[in-house]
């Protein structure tokens, strides 16, 4: 009988057991059972409804049909099983289906339905098991590689090499600048068909550079070669000739051009990059943007040499790396 009662919440979702009560199924879907670690594919939840005990002929025609049996004598088994059932349940005050569940009775005569989930009586479940999981154990990172992966997921296009600026999330600062930019590129181009010289360079509309440094008190190193190095200015004193070399100004110069090869939120990869660069031959320096936080590695150059300057850079260091300026005249 048990069998058949399975063999019915397969097919449907209700089987009636006359004089005793009914089995009712409801889908329940997929979860993640944290407490068993695992994973529990959608099933069939059973419950039961002590109410509904009128004969609907279900259960009776599926034990006439499976016994070869009239339905009178279907009729009697199912009887006969039920009043077995009211038996245990008076006597031992439990009772137990296999792969369905357990029925208890209270202090109070009352009868409690307890189900099993050993058994998935939903078709469309059919082959899936439970999956087990075992929780994620993440070391401990450093606060700049919390905030660099934090940053990295929210803008893909600040990877690691990535040498363009950071582009803000904030829609009304973005067009703000937007609009402050074309009317900068607007007056700049006025301005630079009023001028007659052929390579007139200004700084960008963020500032590129945040310590200035006194070009008469920064020593020049002779061994150090660069692609862009300025001038030299003589001073001369009573006894030696000091040449110091031109260092970066707080507003760039008009004779020379700042190539980023890099952008991090790491300093020490800034600074990485320098000696890798200034190892070349090349002329460094390094920024912070205090508006993202961001370390931008540069190379100093000469004006007459950016087309040239930024095709061997590309090459050497960076290929992605571009002229951090607003009037170069270069396209």
């Amino acid at each position: 009988m048990v069998e058949l009662i399975q063999q019915l919440l397969l097919t449907g979702n209700c089987v009636i057991i006359p004089n005793f009560g009914a089995f009712i199924g409801n889908y329940h879907p997929a979860e993640i059972r944290l407490q068993f670690n695992t994973i529990v594919p959608p099933t069939k939840l059973i419950a039961f409804n002590r109410s509904l005990q009128n004969n609907d002929g279900l259960l009776i025609n599926t034990v006439a049909h499976h016994f070869l049996v009239s339905y009178h004598e279907a009729e009697l088994q199912v009887a006969d099983f039920v009043k077995q059932w009211n038996v245990a349940l008076s006597q031992h005050k439990s009772l137990i289906l296999k792969d369905i569940g357990r029925f208890v009775v209270d202090a109070e005569n009352n009868i409690q339905f307890q189900p099993y989930y050993t058994k998935n009586y939903l078709l469309e479940s059919f082959g899936l098991q439970s999956m087990p999981i075992q929780p994620i154990q993440r070391l401990k990172d450093s606060e700049s590689s919390i905030k660099e992966n934090y940053q990295r997921i929210l803008h893909p296009e600040l990877m690691e090499d990535a040498v363009t600026p950071k582009r803000t999330s904030n829609k009304v600062s973005y067009w703000i600048t937007a609009v402050l930019a074309v009317l900068f590129l607007g007056a700049s181009l006025i301005l630079n068909i009023q001028k007659t010289g052929t390579y007139q360079n200004q700084s960008s509309l963020l500032p590129a550079f945040d310590k200035a440094v006194d070009p008469a008190t920064t020593p020049v190193s002779e061994n150090k070669t660069s692609i862009a190095a300025a001038e030299p200015t003589t001073v001369k004193t009573e006894e030696t000739v000091i040449t110091p070399a031109v260092a970066l100004p707080t507003k760039p110069s008009k004779n020379k051009t700042y190539i980023v090869i890099g952008a991090f939120f790491d300093e020490v990869r800034a600074i990485k990059l320098k000696s890798e660069a200034e190892s070349k031959g090349y002329v460094v320096n390094i920024s912070k943007d205090n508006s993202n936080g961001l370390f931008r590695t540069t190379v100093q150059v000469e004006n007459s040499e950016v087309k040239t300057a930024l095709q061997k850079v590309k090459s050497e260091i960076n290929s992605r790396a571009w002229v951090y300026c607003m009037k170069c005249k270069l396209y």
